[in-house]
């Protein structure tokens, strides 16, 4: 079966190995032109949320010494971020090693050219895998069990896939449900 996919997320992580003062972070981020935005306030949120510079990226560092990165349209702009960010940290905290970042999770969407009828559908891809509550949420949640991801399909023909770390599991994934889709084509 054809479909379109797009990535519309990528998350990950970079950790840095020491616990990070938020506050002194804080401060210094307001100072850098390649630092858009700068958000910490302990008493609501434990971590201190910024924004890169050109694409107002969100980045969240937590006192553990990790950082996340979400809102990313691609693997390879979050690998241009990463460098970013670590080029800004390098900087400020003087390491010497390079920080191993990670993909934590890939969204994808997909668009089948046709509309589905979701009860149908939920039958046969079997009750065991499938939450189908329109009137709670208005897609089929389908959780995939290897590799460990999980599928929404809309009545529209729209699909959403998340869970997965590697690009190319995304696409396996979501071709190998959609051959396994019994539809009027």
């Amino acid at each position: 079966m054809d479909f379109d996919f797009e990535v519309v997320n990528v998350a990950g992580w970079i950790p840095y190995r020491q616990e990070l003062d938020l506050n002194a972070l804080a401060d210094t981020f307001t100072r850098r032109s390649e630092i858009t935005s700068v958000t910490y306030e302990p008493a609501e949120n434990h971590w201190l949320q910024t924004n890169f510079a050109p694409d107002n990226t969100y980045v969240a560092f937590y006192r553990s010494g990790r950082c996340s990165i979400t809102g990313i349209a691609s693997v390879e702009q979050f690998e241009n971020i990463v460098e970013r960010v670590n080029a800004v940290m390098r900087d400020l905290l003087k390491f010497e090693f390079t920080p191993e970042s990670k993909v934590s999770n890939i969204v994808v969407t997909a668009t089948l050219n046709q509309n589905l009828q979701l009860e149908p559908l939920a039958l046969q891809l079997g009750l065991e895998n499938v939450e189908y509550e329109p009137e709670q949420f208005p897609a089929l949640i389908y959780r995939n069990s290897e590799p460990k991801a999980v599928i929404l399909v809309f009545a529209s023909g729209k699909l959403l896939c998340t869970g997965l770390s590697d690009l190319d599991t995304v696409i396996d994934t979501i071709e190998s449900f959609t051959e396994n889709l019994d539809l009027d084509d």
